[in-house]
């Protein structure tokens, strides 16, 4: 029944196989973009022969169900409604039963010793026991969801287990979740798929029955056919798959630990992916698209506003999971110290978590919340007359310097106070935080000192990997204490000895270096009479000085522009520039250079750049009509007429085309189709109207 449609030699073993399997399996969504992950929802396991031609008959005829529903579901216009996922869990429990009695009926077992069994209800909602055990004594942890026995898969040579999952989508205004059987066969070496079939309708996932095989060091995709059908080479799902996933798998098999260990480095292991994403979903439609119109700052609206958007989703989930192991029924309070822009303090303000944000800087867009979302303009600094014991949870979100106080703060202002930080920039007490060992990244050397500071104001700190727009994305908790509240005396002389020694290290190292600041006072102990926990502690200024190359001298862009130019045109390169529907001009837009060549060639012109954040790329990339900078090359920019239709209309025309005024051949499109202004009477009249 099964074609081989492709194969990839490797140099692996079995259990690497089952290494690459596992990342598939468990995180779909690094391939597919269009996913959000997948909801275990039963688990079985077995030990004898099964027969998959009976099994594949019986489960195409569940399947065939629950197509027929999915055709069904349109209004009388004949147009798709979109799919309530909540309104579908009676049909999910109805067919996740029946496939659950195939299963039993073709040998297999609950894996009871894998996970916590649901025998009374199955439904459409993944992970029902939602962690209600907790995180209780980890440092990290799996919530809602359902453990497929991998470490037995490579023990137990003649072991199959079968999984019946929900594939979440990422957008549910196009998607629907949809049914998928797994089966692993560790005596077979072969992994098999068998998802749901979505008729015509757009699908998150290849809508063939398909597997992957692990045979004399290769990787084999193969396409298994069922009764009704024949699948062809060119079939999209099977390109798909073979120009997608195989390749990963082949790489990933390579590259794990010979005994097939997989280094779990996913995101959302503390909430429920199904609930974040349902929740994600709503909130991005009720707070994101009408953010992003009104966006009154100067930055990315599509970064910051969904970045909050996401964070707050996975506070509140984790704020309900709290009040369930408390049995809470009343909402947890906040203060987000460094709040920013205070999108953050909207969202949960207005989902009913009362609380309040602080900044250095009043933000543009604060006058434009509502007057019950509470923003304060102020500096927060650690000392005993800025603490917040009226408030259940700090929150510090990318909030630099005040990173590593945050815990200092929640342990000192109220035993039950509690603490979520995503550490940035790397600060310490009193300065710059300065890396200890060439064996990490300082980003993850930083993470650890972050949590060694919980540790030491006594939090037992969970650590997990939020889905933002931010390289910097892993968010420290500390939610439970390791010590009882008569104990705090004790903890707060621990953590006061522990920062008096570490910032007279920080002291030692800087006069070590020829430093003669103001932290040789911290030698004298004289921080211990002030008010500050820490003499040397110093808060950004409100207005930060702007170092991103806006601000240079005029004549100096203009030489650089020139220089760079000049260098890209020693080269000649023609491109087809169509410049109307019926006519297409050759344009030289020159060669292109490596960045690092090209700051070897302009050296002494960078000293004009020594001050500024990000040099030379970060100079060019300010001016992306001109050039091009990708994979770390740079070009000329090829001026194109579809950019009319991308640039909104208040845009156009308000910048002059620099190819119109200074490249040899010109502008090669006609001043219709160029987004840019082609001389200052184009610039004015378009200005005007």
């Amino acid at each position: 029944m099964d074609k081989i449609v492709h194969n990839l030699p490797v140099e692996a073993n079995s259990n690497q196989f089952w290494g690459a399997v596992r990342i598939y399996t468990e995180k779909p969504h690094i391939v597919n973009r269009r996913l959000c992950g997948i909801a275990n929802l039963w688990i079985g396991v077995c030990h004898d022969e099964y027969s998959r031609s009976s099994l594949i008959a019986h489960m195409n005829n569940v399947m065939k169900v629950r197509q027929r529903d999915q055709v069904n579901a349109r209004d009388h216009n004949g147009e798709e409604k979109q799919v309530d996922n909540d309104s579908e869990s009676l049909d999910w429990k109805e067919q996740v039963q029946t496939l659950k009695r195939i299963l039993i009926k073709e040998g297999f077992t609950s894996a009871a010793d894998n996970l916590v069994e649901c025998e009374e209800e199955v439904s459409g909602c993944a992970g029902e026991d939602k962690g209600k055990e907790h995180l209780s004594n980890v440092s990290e942890a799996t919530v809602g969801n359902r453990s497929i026995p991998w470490q037995k898969l490579a023990e137990v040579k003649d072991l199959k287990v079968a999984i019946i999952r929900k594939v979440l989508p990422r957008q549910f205004k196009r998607y629907s979740c949809l049914l998928e059987v797994v089966v692993i066969d560790g005596e077979m070496l072969q992994v098999n798929f068998f998802p749901e079939k979505t008729g015509g309708t757009q699908s998150i996932s290849p809508r063939i029955h398909y597997s992957f095989l692990f045979t004399n060091n290769e990787i084999s995709l193969t396409a298994i056919k069922g009764t009704e059908e024949e699948i062809g080479d060119s079939d999209p799902n099977i390109m798909w798959l073979q120009q997608n996933v195989l390749p990963k798998l082949a790489k990933w098999a390579s590259e794990v630990q010979e005994d097939g260990n997989v280094e779990d480095r996913g995101s959302l292991k503390l909430v429920d992916v199904q609930e974040y994403n349902n929740l994600y979903q709503k909130l991005k439609i009720k707070y994101g698209q009408p953010l992003v119109e009104i966006w009154p700052e100067v930055t990315d609206p599509t970064k910051f506003v969904f970045e909050d958007v996401a964070i707050a989703t996975y506070l509140i989930l984790l704020w309900q999971q709290e009040r369930e192991k408390k049995g809470q029924t009343e909402y947890q309070t906040f203060a987000d110290l460094g709040c920013g822009n205070g999108l953050l303090v909207y969202i949960l303000t207005k989902e009913g978590y009362k609380g309040i944000g602080i900044d250095l800087k009043k933000r543009n867009i604060w006058n434009m919340f509502p007057e019950d979302v509470n923003l304060k303009e102020g500096i927060v600094e650690p000392s005993d007359k800025n603490l917040f014991p009226e408030f259940d949870w700090l929150i510090g979100n990318h909030s630099d310097e005040l990173t590593p106080w945050l815990p200092v703060i929640a342990a000192k202002s109220k035993f039950t106070t509690r603490f979520f930080v995503i550490p940035c920039c790397a600060h310490d007490f009193d300065c710059k935080y300065r890396r200890k060992t060439a064996n990490k990244s300082q980003y993850s050397e930083y993470l650890d000192y972050v949590k060694v500071i919980g540790d030491v104001c006594g939090f037992e700190i969970w650590q997990d990997k939020l889905r933002i727009p931010s390289t910097k994305r892993v968010c420290l908790i500390g939610q439970e204490r390791t010590y009882t509240e008569s104990e705090m005396p004790r903890i707060f002389k621990t953590i006061e000895e522990f920062i008096r020694i570490r910032n007279e290290a920080n002291a030692n190292s800087l006069i070590n270096q020829g430093s003669n600041g103001k932290l040789d006072t911290i030698l004298q102990g004289e921080n211990l009479e002030s008010e500050l926990w820490s003499n040397n502690f110093k808060a950004r200024e409100a207005v930060q000085p702007v170092r991103n190359c806006t601000k240079l001298d005029q004549t100096v862009k203009e030489d650089l522009i020139s220089t760079v130019v000049a260098i890209l045109m020693e080269k000649k390169h023609l491109v087809e520039v169509s410049s109307s529907e019926s006519n297409i001009l050759m344009w030289d837009r020159g060669g292109s250079i490596v960045l690092g060549d090209l700051a070897k060639r302009i050296s002494t012109q960078l000293s004009a750049l020594k001050n500024e954040c990000g040099g030379l790329q970060t100079f060019l990339r300010n001016h992306k009509h001109i050039f091009s900078t990708l994979k770390g090359e740079v070009s000329l920019q090829v001026p194109s007429p579809a950019l009319m239709g991308k640039v909104p209309k208040n845009r156009i025309k308000t910048k002059q085309c620099w190819f119109h005024s200074n490249h040899a051949q010109g502008c090669p499109l006609p001043s219709t189709l160029c987004v840019y202004a082609h001389g200052q009477e184009d610039l004015q009249d378009i200005q005007a109207s």
